[in-house]
């Protein structure tokens, strides 16, 4: 003998399950966004290391441009780029980040150069990237060593005073 099951659902529970399911959704979509950003913040320390391997900066502090870095700086023809736009770019930098130490400077730079649109010169930065066997984003960070070292130089700092401890006498 055989019985049949018959589940009988009212409207106020399926509407309830229907709920249940898309707010699970949107909670489970937001959590996989917080887990993405902090890989990505995984990814700009690859940079660094990968940098490194490839010789084009140094790890020790402060970081600083290798002969390769230079290299490639001057081959890609980011260094001009650089040199060309200085005003604008300082400007551009300056208005989005805090520059009144060695540590801010060096952070805005790098995370300007990260987030740089460098329009129709993109294309030039690809092809050095693809030339010298490197990343877009270890280029970028060899332009943002170079911009840091201008924007520290324009504020009367120099490489070394990152190092140095958050004092006004260590403006030397």
């Amino acid at each position: 003998m055989e019985t049949d099951i018959i589940i009988n659902i009212g409207i106020y529970k399926t509407l309830g399950i229907i709920s249940t399911l898309v707010v699970g959704a949107w909670y489970a979509s937001h959590r996989l966004t917080k887990v993405e950003t902090e890989v990505n913040g995984f990814d700009k320390r690859l940079t660094g290391l990968e940098g490194r391997m490839d010789g084009a900066f140094s790890s020790a502090s402060p970081i600083a441009l290798l002969e390769k870095g230079k290299d490639i700086l001057i081959g890609s023809g980011l260094k001009d780029y650089i040199d060309k736009n200085k005003d604008i770019l300082i400007s551009q930098c300056r208005s989005k980040n805090g520059m009144s130490n060695p540590y801010d400077i060096q952070t805005a730079s790098f995370k300007f150069f990260d987030e740089m649109d460098f329009g129709d010169f993109d294309q030039k930065l690809k092809e050095a990237a693809y030339r010298y066997g490197i990343g877009m984003d270890v280029v970028r960070r060899i332009g943002g060593i170079y911009f840091r070292d201008i924007c520290l130089n324009l504020y009367n700092f120099r490489p070394e005073d990152l190092d140095k401890p958050d004092d006004p006498q260590s403006k030397s």
